[in-house]
């Protein structure tokens, strides 16, 4: 998923707003301003209307910010490491650097968010009873609004089928029932792809009868979970193909590099014209320091080519940028995918042996898969 606005922090974990959010929340606010709120509070002038719709799509979205919290949170205390929350335009998104490897890891993490749904659905729908809707009619409507989304957040999530929290769950007892999570996760895929085309199918069915906004998202969230269901299983097979192997089995040897004296001219055309790769590792006295890339050529004007180093325009390396033999091949895919295909320098001993890019480790994958390896 392409990155969006960071916001701010909360638990340690980033929070960022991608830019097809925008989309839902002004379509939610503009269904309840002009849709909701003026069935349920009658009489309102329009910029009433407006305040209600754009303050209760913030509480949405707010709860829905609590709900993969919680699983972030869960995650975090149980040894994953996410960074980052995402809110895009089918709601929120945790960004796991590795799937769990036990279920009931696995099933704490699924239960934290429908738990955190349940319980902000119980107080607000307890507030709601609490409250005097004859006195407070505007803010009752606001808060019985909230009790009754999370409740069908909690029961949509809740369907058995992979990528939904259900799915998850329904994963997680599978496997901890029979110890066979390849089956665990096609069952719960499969459950989730279905679920997709009943989703898509219904859809098209309000469009032909005249709804056609709602039939619309239906059909749109319905792709989203067949997509999604799909990806779960295949990152499934990925992660079988790479188990046990690392880095050293699959790094390029014979690595080009770039001293660091030679000027930008000269890496242009004596390396990356030549040899076609998108950035190679920059050496000094025989060591590895950074990386160059076409990114940090296209940063600097073309008339400084033939007077800059590239040790002055390198991605110095960090010990994030490095890679060692030993190193596991499907953290390693991880960590190459989240960089948008970068080649990371392999060393041992202070000395660069290889290279790996994500080239490299799809290669093997699909070399492993056509010999049912």
């Amino acid at each position: 998923m392409a990155k969006g606005i960071k916001l701010f922090r909360v638990l340690g974990i980033r929070i960022s707003v991608d830019w097809s959010w925008f989309i839902i929340f002004g379509v939610f606010a503009w269904s309840l301003a002009y849709g909701y709120f003026p069935f349920r509070q009658p009489g309102l002038t329009p910029a009433a209307y407006l305040a209600l719709g754009l303050i209760s799509s913030l509480l949405l979205f707010s709860c829905v910010l609590i709900h993969e919290l919680a699983h972030s949170y869960t995650a975090n205390r149980l040894g994953l490491d996410i960074h980052e929350i995402t809110l895009f335009i089918f709601g929120g998104v945790a960004e796991l650097t590795r799937e769990p490897d036990d279920p009931i890891v696995e099933l704490k993490i699924a239960i934290a968010g429908p738990a955190a749904s349940l319980l902000l659905a119980a107080v607000f729908w307890g507030a709601s009873k609490l409250m005097d809707a004859s006195a407070w009619p505007l803010v009752y409507s606001v808060v019985s609004y909230l009790a009754l989304i999370n409740l069908v957040l909690l029961i949509f999530n809740m369907i058995p089928g992979f990528p939904l929290d259900g799915g998850r769950i329904f994963r997680a007892v599978w496997w901890a029932k029979t110890g066979d999570i390849d089956r665990a996760t096609r069952i719960a895929s499969q459950i989730g792809k279905g679920f997709a085309m009943f989703l898509i199918l219904w859809g098209f069915l309000n469009i032909f009868t005249g709804n056609f906004t709602g039939g619309l998202w239906s059909v749109l969230i319905g792709v989203f979970v067949q997509q999604a269901a799909e990806s779960g299983y295949r990152q499934l097979l990925i992660k079988k193909t790479l188990e046990g192997v690392k880095v050293k089995d699959i790094m390029s040897k014979g690595v080009i590099y770039i001293p660091e004296d030679k000027t930008v001219a000269e890496a242009v055309d004596d390396y990356f014209f030549k040899f076609h790769f998108v950035s190679f590792p920059v050496t000094s006295s025989g060591r590895v320091v950074g990386l160059i890339s076409l990114n940090n050529i296209r940063a600097l004007g073309k008339e400084s080519w033939p007077t800059t180093a590239v040790g002055e325009i390198m991605h110095p390396l960090s010990a994030e940028d490095v890679l060692k033999p030993e190193d596991d091949a499907m953290e390693v895919l991880t960590k190459v995918s989240a960089e948008n295909g970068g080649r990371f320098p392999v060393v041992d001993r202070g000395e660069l042996i290889g290279i790996v890019s994500r080239r490299d480790i799809m290669k093997l994958i699909e070399f492993k898969s056509g010999l049912g390896k």
